[in-house]
């Protein structure tokens, strides 16, 4: 538990959400599988990942994303959610800071987040991945740009009626060797009012009870 609680300690910092625009809003929802108590304080590890920061690519404001889920349990899931936290958040770092990297479009900004993501995970050879979508709002017109990489499906919730975003796979999990397909960008163009729902899986399961024959459990994963 000891090292547990060290691991979320190193966690919680990365996992920020420093949006401030009114008109692109930004929520997390956050409940890792591994829950412990060290010293009378109660907390939680585990592979997902939720962070968010606005950026400026060519004098235009952005709103960035990203929502991940490490493979493996407790540590390995945690230490994946690390990994990802800290790469991901130097890489916006380092775009604050560069003129240069300010200079390019949305899509390119996107392509580049992916090869250092990738380039990173894949150096474990195979023993620690992330899905993962990661994205960027236009904070003026609502344009969505994305890829996702084995993550399920985002959701567009729009005058009440919910549709998948994605229609097919595109890009395998961040990390996974002798990956030789290129990042797929998608755009969405999102309107007043719509919601995107983004989550690890789970999500988009629904149980409708148990089969009364072989009493295993009937799931939706629609």
């Amino acid at each position: 538990d000891g090292d547990y609680f060290l691991t979320s300690l190193l966690i919680k910092p990365l996992l920020v959400n420093q949006t401030k625009k009114e008109n692109v809003k930004l929520e997390f929802y956050l409940n890792q599988k591994k829950k412990f108590i060290f010293r009378k304080k109660e907390s939680e590890i585990g592979g997902d990942v939720c962070i968010a920061h606005m950026i400026t690519l060519k004098n235009r404001e952005y709103t960035v994303f990203t929502n991940g889920d490490a493979m493996g349990k407790s540590l390995q899931g945690a230490g994946g959610a690390l990994v990802m936290g800290v790469v991901f958040n130097s890489f916006i770092a380092r775009t604050k800071l560069n003129l240069q990297t300010q200079n390019i479009s949305p899509e390119e900004w996107l392509k580049e987040c992916y090869e250092e993501l990738h380039s990173i995970f894949v150096s474990f050879d195979g023993s620690m991945m992330i899905s993962a979508i990661v994205g960027m709002i236009d904070n003026e017109n609502g344009l969505m740009y994305y890829f996702n990489a084995e993550h399920p499906w985002a959701v567009l919730l729009r005058n009440n009626k919910a549709q998948f975003t994605d229609q097919e796979l595109a890009i395998r999990k961040i990390g996974t060797v002798d990956l030789d397909k290129g990042v797929v960008i998608k755009v969405v163009q999102l309107l007043p009012n719509d919601v995107v729902l983004i989550g690890s899986d789970g999500r988009d399961d629904i149980s409708l009870g148990t089969d009364p024959e072989t009493g295993l459990q009937i799931m939706n994963e629609d």
